[in-house]
């Protein structure tokens, strides 16, 4: 029994791993596109290599950005409003309206603050590290990408979020400003040494 305990243990660990692939590829597969307006940092890092931090744009209900010391004091009693909602949550459902081509263009903790149609609104679930509203992202806050394809990544304007009707997401990639796939992979020539 006891060398046969490491082979056990191997085939649990693949059925487990392959499971997880299966029900990622199931949700990229079976759900619904949304678009997410990003303001991505492109940093290196030593250990990751190329890498981006995502910094989504999520239009909260009424709160307008703009630079600390210059928000008027409604916009700061709405932004503590909804800090308050979000405290000691790891996770957050929040509604999103969506415009024609599935652009979150503002979010809300209430559905019902939502103007628009139940067709333009889709849940989507926020993690949130920090506690803080301009921390709290769906899916992932940032990308991996292979080395030297940062300048192509640069033109990223949007993350593609695949989403289940509870709200879940994946991050399934970015794309420009007219929603096309960046393809850096493709002009990557892997034979070249860098």
């Amino acid at each position: 029994m006891k060398k046969q305990f490491p082979i056990i243990l191997a085939f649990i660990s693949i059925l487990v791993f392959a499971g997880l692939i299966l029900k990622h590829e199931s949700h990229l597969q079976n759900s619904q596109s949304i678009y997410v307006e990003l303001a991505p940092v492109d940093p290196r890092s030593m250990l990751q290599g190329d890498y981006m931090t995502l910094n989504y744009e999520l239009y909260f209900d009424g709160v307008r950005e703009g630079n600390p010391g210059e928000e008027s004091h409604e916009n700061n009693k709405l932004r503590e409003a909804l800090q308050q909602q979000i405290q000691n949550q790891s996770k957050i459902l929040s509604y999103v309206q969506l415009d024609a081509q599935r652009r979150v263009i503002q979010t809300s903790f209430d559905q019902n603050h939502l103007k628009a149609n139940p067709e333009n609104t889709a849940r989507l679930v926020l993690k949130n590290p920090t506690n803080h509203l301009q921390n709290l992202y769906p899916a992932a806050n940032s990308f991996l990408f292979a080395e030297g394809l940062e300048p192509c990544y640069r033109n990223a304007k949007y993350a593609e979020l695949r989403i289940k009707p509870d709200g879940q997401a994946l991050l399934a990639g970015l794309v420009d400003k007219n929603l096309n796939s960046l393809n850096c992979e493709s002009q990557k020539n892997w034979a070249e040494k860098s």
